[in-house]
């Protein structure tokens, strides 16, 4: 009896490891564990795996592990119902998954931890199917659960339905309070305060957030970060250094993209961090650093598959389409189409499957290399469905880049008054000095991109196409793009008139 008693004890000794490596997000920790345990127990063993996979996203295999599988008991049937419910969730096989979930939720003893993980998994499940009062009501269920983490992670998943109803306010709040409840935990669940904390950082970079920025790096600094946060880590380092650049802190923004490089998770995620500095740089005067970056971006980027890849890394093909406009056009136009021809579009940490910030953030790119390259109509639609998204969302500081980029295409001072309005929150960005140079910037350059600005000083040099083509190293085509739009510019029909009009002013 006394050896019954103690194996017993080894093996709930055994679970409290697991979870509490598992809480940690140590996912490699757990696999470790769990091949030890498995001889022993192999359905417990199954069902434990069966939660470090839904962690990783591997529903398939989920599935395959448990399917099959024969519980021992009615508590193990329950918790399988659970987890392949979850599973079926994440592979859009949704009524499966509610019969799963709904079954273990009438069998599940009240107030037990399988009746909350049904709860939860059962409010993920509506959210996916764009039921959001269901999803909502089984949060406020959530929300009276004893446990700090599963009260944390309703808290998360009402951010998420705050931002289906694009209420940032809401969001943000959510976000913040599951931050403060995972605060009191006596072992806190890592992977949805590094949820929280990702998308947090993320809001406070798109919005004037100083309390929450500040928060988020006192958090980040604080975190034992873990194998199965590393996205999370590398997500919300990049952000941070974001925000730093915002707020006018270039160096310790660069410090930030280079600690981000570092913990990149793979090398699409590096060429983004690439993009970072020299998108910075660029925009802070430090151009041969920008350009140097730049190709070094290029040269790991012309060697990768994009066509398996589904999150925010995919935004590197559009700002690299953006950086290299005034540069290498054609090199410019092929990283357009290469993310065009993308099924599935770019993914922020935030954004959900038809969350047109989504369309947003390449539309802006987009637009910028249109006008860059001459296509000014093209240009300014982009610029303005961008402008539209952006300002739906009270994203300010991407709102004013997109009105600075519609007056420098149209010449049209009011865009020039709302990119100085949104751009407020912001007085120490490098946003606020470009919006300030433009203006500052003569009636003759305002309207010209610097492209084409380029192309004029060679036009008034007396330079040809061909030399001006060879001088920028562009094609003759993009070339006499520019001149087209100049002559539009300044109401003349030829170069003659153009060098003529510059003279009259130059005497004048």
């Amino acid at each position: 009896m006394a050896t019954l008693k103690q194996s017993s004890r080894t093996a709930r000794f055994n679970e409290d490891g697991f979870n509490a490596i598992f809480l940690s997000a140590d996912y490699p920790g757990c696999r470790r564990f769990l091949d030890e345990l498995g001889g022993r127990d192999p359905v417990r063993a199954a069902l434990l795996s069966a939660r470090v996979d839904f962690r990783e996203q591997r529903y398939l295999e989920m599935i395959e592990r448990l399917a099959g599988l024969k519980t021992k008991d009615s508590q193990s049937e329950i918790e399988r119902d659970i987890l392949l419910g979850a599973a079926y969730s994440e592979t859009n096989d949704f009524s499966t998954a509610r019969l799963r979930l709904d079954r273990a939720l009438e069998k599940a003893a009240p107030g037990s931890q399988l009746q909350a993980d049904a709860i939860f998994y059962k409010g993920l499940l509506a959210w996916l199917e764009h039921e959001h009062r269901e999803s909502a009501a089984l949060m406020e269920r959530a929300l009276q659960d004893p446990s700090p983490n599963n009260r944390a992670r309703a808290h998360v998943l009402l951010s998420w339905i705050a931002v289906r109803r694009r209420d940032t306010e809401r969001q943000v709040g959510e976000l913040v309070t599951a931050l403060d409840v995972l605060a009191t935990a006596e072992a806190a669940d890592e992977y949805y305060r590094a949820k929280a904390l990702r998308t947090l950082s993320l809001l406070a970079r798109e919005l004037p957030l100083t309390e929450e920025a500040d928060r988020a790096r006192e958090i980040y600094g604080s975190m034992e970060w873990a194998a199965g946060t590393r996205l999370e880590q590398f997500q919300t380092q990049r952000y941070i250094g974001w925000i730093d650049a915002l707020q006018g802190d270039e160096l310790a923004a660069f410090r930030a993209f280079r600690a981000a490089s570092a913990l990149a998770p793979s090398e699409h995620w590096r060429v983004l961090c690439l993009t970072d500095r020299a998108y910075l740089a660029r925009n802070t005067g430090e151009h041969t650093f920008a350009q140097d970056v730049l190709h070094e971006a290029h040269e790991v980027a012309q060697h990768l598959s994009w066509s398996e890849t589904q999150r925010e890394e995919r935004s590197s093909l559009f700002v690299l389409a953006e950086l290299f406009a005034t540069i290498d056009p054609a090199l410019s136009q092929k990283y357009l189409a290469q993310f065009r021809s993308l099924n599935t579009p770019v993914m922020p940490g935030i954004s959900y499957d038809d969350d047109p910030r989504t369309r947003a953030f390449a539309a802006y790119s987009a637009g910028k290399a249109m006008l860059e390259l001459g296509e000014k109509e093209e240009a300014i639609a982009l610029l303005s469905e961008g402008r539209e998204i952006f300002d739906a969302f009270h994203y300010g500081w991407r709102t004013a880049l997109c009105a600075l980029a519609l007056y420098r295409a149209t010449g049209e001072a009011a865009w020039l008054i709302e990119a100085r309005q949104k751009i407020a929150p912001w007085p120490k960005s490098w946003v606020a000095r470009e919006i300030a140079e433009a203006g500052d910037e003569g009636a003759d350059s305002r309207r010209l991109s610097k492209a084409q600005r380029r192309v004029l000083d060679l036009l008034l040099e007396g330079k040809s196409n061909a030399g001006i083509a060879k001088a920028l190293d562009r094609s003759p085509y993009t070339v006499r793009n520019h001149i087209a739009q100049l002559f539009r510019t300044y109401n003349v029909t030829n170069r003659t008139q153009l060098a003529g009009l510059f003279r009259s002013r130059k005497r004048a």
